[in-house]
C-alpha cells in the first residue's frame, strides 16, 4: 500500500501570520540595534543615551564623541561680550568742548599740553608731528600733587602721531609732554574734543 506524503522531505510550511510575527520581529530588532548601537557608534546621534552610557558614541569616527551643541557647553567656558553700558556710564556732565593747539618745539626741547579734568571726565584726541619725530609722555597728576609725582599712562620715544579716548581716572590734569631729540625743529599740534575744563601749556 502507497501512502502519498503532502509535503516533500525537507520542505516545511508556515502559516502566514507566523511568517508575519517574525518579519515584524526581525524588523523592530533591527530598528533597535540601528538606534541603540549604529547610530551612536557610527554617526555620533545618541537620541536614547545608550551609546554614551556604553562608551560607544562616534566609535565609528575614529573614536571622538560627537561634538555638544553650543547650548551644552559649560557656563564657565563660554565668552562674555563687553558689559551693556549703563546711563551712568554714558552721561557725562557739564558742557561739551572741542579745542586744537600748535606748539613748536627747538631741538632738544619739551612742552606738556594738559587738560583740567575731574575723575570719569573724558576726551577723544588726536596729534601729528610735522618735522620729525617726538618722545611722547601721556600722564596725569593729581591736585596738590608733589614735585615730580605724576602716573604715566603711555609712553614711546618716536612717534609722529596718536589718537584714541582717555577716562580721567581721578581730579587733576592729564595730558601729554612731547619732547623733540632731533636737530631741526617740529611742530606738534592736539586736538581734543569731550568733557573737561580747558586745554593749556603749563609753565616750566
Amino acid at each position: 500500500m502507497q501512502t502519498d506524503i503532502a509535503n516533500p522531505v525537507n520542505s516545511i510550511q508556515v502559516p502566514p501570520s507566523t511568517l508575519a510575527k517574525a518579519t515584524g520581529g526581525a524588523l523592530l530588532a533591527a530598528a533597535a540595534i540601528l538606534v541603540l548601537f549604529v547610530m551612536p557608534a557610527e554617526y555620533g546621534i545618541d537620541p536614547t543615551g545608550v551609546g554614551r552610557l556604553t562608551g560607544i558614541v562616534g566609535m565609528g569616527a575614529g573614536g571622538e564623541e560627537a561634538t555638544p551643541a553650543p547650548a551644552e557647553a559649560p557656563v564657565e567656558s563660554r565668552v562674555s561680550g563687553p558689559a551693556t553700558p549703563t546711563k551712568a556710564a554714558i552721561v557725562r556732565e557739564g558742557d561739551m568742548r572741542s579745542d586744537e593747539m600748535t606748539l613748536t618745539l627747538a631741538p632738544h626741547s619739551g612742552q606738556e599740553v594738559k587738560a583740567h579734568m575731574q575723575a570719569g571726565q573724558s576726551y577723544v584726541f588726536e596729534w601729528s608731528a610735522k618735522g620729525g619725530p617726538v618722545k611722547a609722555d601721556m600722564h596725569g597728576e593729581k591736585v596738590n600733587a608733589a614735585e615730580g609725582e605724576f602716573t604715566s599712562y603711555w609712553e614711546e620715544k618716536q612717534m609722529t602721531g596718536g589718537k584714541g579716548s582717555f577716562t580721567a581716572p581721578f581730579d587733576g590734569t592729564h595730558g601729554w609732554y612731547f619732547r623733540n631729540k632731533g636737530e631741526t625743529p617740529v611742530t606738534v599740534t592736539v586736538r581734543t574734543t569731550g568733557f573737561y575744563k580747558d586745554l593749556f601749556l603749563p609753565e616750566g
